[in-house]
């Protein structure tokens, strides 16, 4: 593998760790809200499940190139310090500030990792996370 190809395994690996850490911090929110009227609820399910799905594009994307997606809640707690979510309830407004400010971070990086890749499979890939993570709560 050239060291173009580390890269974009790299950077298709953080996307894969992103998409699977922004899933489980909407399952956590969804638990833990108070104060909503189901709305965002149903919106965080919605969301979870495209999440899910785009994570899985990308994990495939790793396999076509030979290399194993790692999704292990080990490669997921090197984001720790980026997916933290307080103790205990949280009220929904709280939730979706919080949310807001991760969606816009983790579509900010499939931003830049879409812009850098010169691989036309991989680009198709990162062009549907980015569509995907258009939805705000």
């Amino acid at each position: 593998m050239t060291r173009a190809d580390d890269d974009r395994v790299a950077e298709l690996q953080r996307e894969l760790r992103d998409l699977l850490c922004l899933a489980v911090v909407g399952d956590h929110l969804r638990w833990v809200v108070v104060g909503d009227d189901g709305e965002l609820a149903v919106w965080l399910s919605e969301a979870v499940s495209r999440w899910r799905s785009l994570a899985d594009d990308v994990a495939k994307r790793l396999v076509t190139l030979g290399v194993p997606p790692d999704g292990r809640v080990r490669a997921l707690a090197k984001d720790i310090p980026l997916n933290w979510v307080p103790d205990g309830w949280m009220r929904a407004g709280e939730a979706r500030l919080l949310l807001a400010q991760r969606l816009r971070v983790v579509a900010y990086f499939a931003q830049q990792r879409r812009a850098g890749t010169s691989d036309p499979d991989s680009a198709l890939v990162l062009d549907a996370v980015c569509a995907g993570l258009e939805r705000r709560p």
